[in-house]
């Protein structure tokens, strides 16, 4: 079984309006400080915990909007409503399967051959009361009907002994294992000695074993004269008979004083003596404390106990926190194993995009604040069966920064991962202090990244290359800019009407006349240029007219070419046949066209396709651009860059504000 779908109402930073989130068996909770992640973790702990006071609602419960003043409200209520699925119906045999019969009377099916499954719902309710706190009642039942149907008198309480079917153990941001290691309810020692099967005269055997203990101590003369003297001062207080004695014990008598006082030593330390839990570092404690609950769901795997839980959830905030980078791994692999047990589902919180970057897309889910209530989002991938999916999904994976910013830089390669912080920098804009993220993703399936971004609500921009008179390039780029944004519901009326003629005739482009775009001639630039600024006006840039390793030549062509010792060979005789040759050979490989002759670019830009050989395509991108860009002066820099990086620069200012936040609902 597992608690596939979480649906929320009015609980902490969720509002009235319901929130279901769909749990996987590994479900990573992400976004930024007070998004709702520990609000949602904290959900489960009320239907689930293993403590009384885990699932007692408290007025700190209740959401409340940023503009109600809670003097005026006499009465709030909250829903958290679990739905529980039954895969091990598809992969058990009948009879193997023990999690049905405790449910079997609370299973709802929609329909003929649909899987059945449970919906348990925690119903609470504050009144206002003599106290500042309130008065709170709170009620876990089963709904006894599908979902959208008339729920009238299809709540039943849930019985006592069934809410220990489904246990959470619920793992916080600060880690405590000493405490764990306490032998007390609801410990993850306490359930692991509770499995044990103890000797049934264990007691006795304990008791005898310890009164020679006693006695040695108790025959010293020093421990005698201690004893009487505490008593003699007792008594000079307390004359009941009741009490009137006090005995030092040395020794545990019963089983349960010794599983108190249990505790894991680690040896050898540096002095060759053991240490305590507590003398651990913080982050060996945070390690430990995952440990004992691994340890805990196998011992309990391996236990032929009646009543140990039939599903545990393993909640684990910032598992991160205080462990080395190299460690990351190992724990991301062990909590993935521990949700691969048949009886256990993981659901951690994290900051850290080494951690994000280990889990698949597909089971993160993304938070944030809309209105001072949190929205929960699924990571929105392409199809399985489309090429697209592989390649979006590695590169989310490649660049899980991207999950936590407040805006994305949305590249072609690796050589914007080199200029862009170069140019924000120049004008006082760190990538750090605005939470901006450049991920070179390419103009290959952009639109997949744009909905992305867009069902996350993150704010991002585009700097494609237009690559004129490259295959594919120029109106061609155009047209997939386009059909992509088609692809988005982008792709507006009013982004496709153009004034045509010295009439400035209005004319709208119809959907299907943009698919002939890529037929167009490529040296109607000054109509090429009015679709490149239509486009910006959608966050869309292109370095132009080649890429921006081309534009970056052009500005900074002294830079780039003393980059270069020696420099390419060229003929020195520009009238030669052999500098023909060289020229040529210089656009076909700069165009990648054999047939290549560069009709829409300048003398000039010609010349610089053969440093542009050198320097791009006959060594690494990034190596260039560093050697050329180090010694360059931010004004300088701001003063020669590429128009185009200008005026993707002032659209990134116009999203962004000097205090660090964003112009968006966040």
């Amino acid at each position: 079984m597992i608690v596939s779908e979480l649906h929320i109402s009015n609980f902490r930073s969720f509002g009235a309006d319901t929130q279901s989130i769909k749990i996987d068996n590994l479900t990573a909770l992400i976004g930024s400080n007070s998004s709702g992640k520990t609000s949602m973790i904290m959900a489960l702990l009320r239907l689930f915990g293993q403590r009384n006071n885990e699932r007692t609602l408290i007025k700190t419960d209740f959401h409340i909007s940023e503009n109600e003043d809670l003097s005026n409200i006499g009465e709030m209520n909250l829903s958290i409503e679990a739905k529980i699925a039954f895969p091990e119906l598809k992969s058990q045999k009948p009879e193997e399967i023990k999690t049905i019969p405790e449910f079997i009377k609370q299973l709802i099916v929609d329909e003929a051959r649909k899987e059945p499954y449970l919906r348990m719902r925690l119903v609470g309710k504050w009144v206002q009361g003599t106290t500042p706190e309130g008065d709170i009642e709170q009620e876990l039942f089963y709904v006894k009907v599908p979902y959208g149907q008339e729920e009238q008198d299809a709540l039943i309480k849930v019985p006592i002994h069934h809410k220990k079917l489904i246990q959470m153990i619920y793992v916080p941001a600060m880690r405590d294992p000493a405490s764990q290691l306490k032998n007390a309810s609801g410990t993850l020692l306490w359930r692991i000695f509770d499995g044990i099967d103890w000797p049934k005269n264990l007691n006795e055997d304990i008791e005898s074993l310890t009164e020679p203990i006693e006695e040695l101590f108790n025959g010293i003369d020093g421990i005698k004269n201690v004893q009487k003297i505490l008593n003699t001062q007792w008594n000079k207080y307390y004359k009941d008979e009741r009490y009137s004695k006090s005995q030092l014990k040395f020794n545990s008598n019963s089983l349960n004083d010794f599983l108190k006082n249990v505790e894991i030593l680690f040896n050898p330390a540096v002095d060759g003596n053991s240490v305590r839990v507590d003398g651990l570092g913080d982050g060996l404690k945070s390690l430990f404390y995952i440990t004992l609950v691994s340890s805990l769901l196998e011992i309990e795997n391996k236990q032929e106990k009646e009543d140990k839980p039939l599903l545990n959830i393993l909640a684990i905030e910032e598992p991160e926190n205080h462990i080395s980078q190299h460690i990351l791994g190992r724990v991301v692999r062990n909590l993935r194993e521990i949700a691969n047990i048949k009886n256990a589902q993981v659901i951690l919180s994290s900051h850290n995009s080494s951690i994000i970057g280990k889990i698949d897309p597909e089971y993160i889910r993304h938070l944030q604040i809309s209105d001072s209530k949190s929205l929960v989002h699924n990571i929105t991938l392409p199809e399985k069966h489309d090429e697209a999916f592989t390649y979006i999904k590695e590169a989310v994976k490649s660049y899980p920064d991207l999950y936590f910013s407040k805006l994305v830089v949305l590249g072609e390669g690796d050589s914007e991962e080199i200029v862009l912080p170069k140019l924000l920098i120049a004008s006082d804009i760190y990538l750090d202090d605005f939470n901006i993220s450049i991920v070179p993703l390419g103009g290959r399936h952009v639109n997949h990244m744009w909905k992305l971004l867009n069902d996350l609500s993150i704010p991002h921009v585009t700097l494609l290359d237009l690559d004129r008179e490259r295959n594919g390039g120029g109106w061609g780029r155009i047209k997939y800019v386009l059909k992509q944004l088609n692809n988005n519901n982008r792709c507006s009326e009013d982004l496709r009407t153009v004034y045509r003629g010295k009439e400035k005739e209005k004319y709208i482009y119809s959907i299907e006349e943009l698919e002939e775009f890529h037929k167009r001639n490529v040296e109607h630039l000054n109509s090429m240029d009015t679709w490149i600024t239509k486009l910006e006006k959608e966050d869309i840039y292109f370095s132009f007219p080649l890429d921006i390793d081309f534009s970056m030549l052009k500005s900074f062509q002294v830079e780039y070419q003393s980059t270069m010792i020696n420099g390419p060979r060229i003929p020195a005789d520009e009238q030669s046949s052999e500098y023909d040759d060289k020229l040529q050979g210089s656009i076909q490989a700069t165009l990648k066209n054999k047939d290549a002759v560069a009709k829409t670019y300048s003398e000039g830009e010609k010349k610089l396709m053969i440093w542009y050989n050198s320097l791009f395509l006959g060594r690494g991108k990034p190596s260039t651009h560093i050697a050329a860009l180090k010694d360059v002066e931010d004004t300088t820099f701001l003063a020669n860059a590429p128009k185009e990086l200008l005026s993707l620069l002032d659209k990134i200012k116009e999203k962004i504000d000097l205090t660090g936040g964003i112009n968006d609902e966040e």
